[in-house]
């Protein structure tokens, strides 16, 4: 017996990267840079003392992000 799956026909928009980028913000870059860094890490691209080092470094952006946006 097939089972039939129907395919959404509904398009996803593709938004080019350099368009992306115009609106960037502190925030937002952070955000990238820690999911470029999440997605090294599970693909085994960064040794113990890099996955240290990332997050340390992401958890001191994170914060400094919270601590200067929040006041505007």
């Amino acid at each position: 017996m097939e089972k039939v799956i129907e395919k959404s026909k509904e398009k996803e928009s593709i938004i080019s990267p350099f368009e992306e980028i115009k609106g960037m913000n502190l925030p937002g870059s952070v955000n990238i840079l820690l999911s470029a860094a999440n997605a090294a890490q599970h693909a085994g691209a960064l040794s113990v003392r890099d996955s240290v080092l990332v997050a340390s470094a992401g958890e001191f952006l994170s914060n400094y992000v919270n601590n200067n946006t929040s006041n505007q």
